[in-house]
């Protein structure tokens, strides 16, 4: 067990240890759990020079992937089963889940949609945009055009079949289950801002997403977030 376990476990409250990595999707746990106001600690590990998660978070989770959460004796990995798994068990009271049905049934599909629909889209962005930055100078000019072109006839109309929706269900509710601000909102978190960072489009072009982002990032729990890590904003 590791310091950071032992100093979690010290406690009668949650043991919950967060095993952070830098520039992933794990601060959208943080968010949840400054929600919750649950106590937890962080261990932080930062990426390589080849931009990937080191070895010994294999040591976490087999996959050696983040954010991967320690509670008690359970190892829990993947942002929408940590979410769910935290909400069930300590956040009845929270009302981090809708109980009306159609609130509900937005709950789930969105809790599905960023991770299955959305986030691959903005992997393969990011991949595309570290390959041209990482090309060797001879060869960069090929791995401009191509990337570019993918960009251009795959990427790109996706990006921004993915803003229209997004703007389209916004438009139609304060949060993306509703009214009221719930973990469908903290799954989404991460992936709407870096939609809005790697579109490169005007916010006045999609205020309804514009506007949830800035909500998003006035929540208290959501400040309490960053500081946690020293970041203004999740997409940072």
């Amino acid at each position: 067990m590791s310091d950071t376990e032992k100093k979690a476990t010290t406690s009668t409250s949650p043991s919950i240890v967060v095993y952070w990595l830098a520039d992933s999707r794990a601060d959208r746990i943080l968010l949840l759990l400054e929600e919750l106001e649950l106590p937890y600690v962080i261990e932080k590990f930062e990426r390589g020079p080849d931009k990937l998660a080191p070895a010994d978070l294999k040591k976490i989770h087999p996959l050696g992937k983040s954010p991967v959460i320690k509670d008690g004796d359970k190892v829990v990995a993947e942002s929408g089963f940590i979410i769910d798994y935290l909400i069930s068990k300590y956040g009845k009271e929270k009302h981090l889940k809708p109980t009306n049905e159609e609130d509900l049934f937005q709950y789930n599909y969105f809790l599905h949609y960023i991770e299955g629909s959305l986030m691959p889209i903005l992997v393969m962005k990011y991949i595309f945009l570290n390959l041209q930055k990482q090309a060797p100078w001879l060869v960069k000019p090929v791995v401009n055009g191509i990337c570019n072109k993918i960009d251009q006839l795959y990427l790109g109309p996706n990006i921004r079949t993915h803003l229209d929706f997004l703007e389209g269900e916004l438009k139609q509710r304060k949060w993306l289950a509703g009214e009221q601000f719930s973990g469908a909102d903290i799954q989404a978190s991460f992936a709407l801002e870096m939609l809005l960072k790697r579109s490169n489009t005007n916010e006045e072009n999609v205020p309804n997403l514009s506007r949830y982002v800035a909500a998003m990032r006035e929540r208290p729990a959501y400040k309490r977030a960053m500081e946690k890590v020293n970041k203004t904003c999740i997409a940072e």
